[in-house]
């Protein structure tokens, strides 16, 4: 129903009416803005790119095939305007699929007991969700854009693969990096954590 309805509202954007095109904006804009964000880590920043990626989106409204859903579309735009500015101003933030070839095949390496005894209330308690966030955040960017499309955003390997324009291979080796990452930095997290537990109780 949803992409159905999008498509109505597209055709009736085609056809002239903009107050349709803002129905568009303000189902999408909070999901946008907070991809941009998490992207470019400068709230101020993500909201010029959600502006730049509204504007592109509308210019190029004429040429959306529907061969993908609407908002793979538009999800795509807005990666790849966070990823044209960071490739401009941040270079460094950016890494490429050459370093991660390198690494795809790499195990992961196991998980500690400190972090497989954390009660999962403790994991999913605002403690929890922000030291994921903050590891999320530490990631380059290319991983980063790819856990945020698959894990927070729920699209799926094929979707992420079309936003990012690059091969589902390469989407995998992304994302098992990523998530390899930020279970590596809650691991450390949770040891310390532990460690300092017992110290105090002891």
């Amino acid at each position: 129903m949803p992409m159905y309805e999008d498509r109505e509202t597209i055709e009736k954007v085609l056809n002239g009416d903009y107050d349709a095109f803002e129905g568009l904006v303000e189902k999408y804009q909070a999901r946008i803005y907070r991809h941009l964000k998490k992207m470019v880590k400068d709230g101020h920043l993500a909201q010029d790119l959600l502006q730049e990626t509204f504007l592109s989106a509308y210019k190029g409204l004429p040429g959306f095939t529907g061969s993908s859903s609407f908002s793979t579309w538009l999800f795509r735009i807005a990666t790849n305007t966070a990823l044209m500015y960071l490739r401009k101003n941040r270079p460094d933030s950016i890494e490429y699929d050459d370093e991660i070839r390198n690494q795809s095949n790499s195990p992961l390496p196991p998980i500690s007991s400190e972090f497989v005894n954390t009660p999962l209330e403790i994991l999913l308690s605002n403690e929890g969700r922000k030291k994921i966030e903050e590891a999320i955040d530490e990631l380059p960017a290319l991983y980063r854009s790819v856990i945020v499309l698959r894990d927070v955003e729920g699209f799926s390997l094929e979707e992420v693969s079309k936003i990012m324009d690059s091969s589902i291979a390469a989407i995998k080796s992304r994302l098992h990096r990523a998530r390899n990452s930020v279970r590596e930095t809650l691991t450390s997290y949770y040891m310390e954590r532990n460690l300092s537990s017992d110290r105090r109780e002891a």
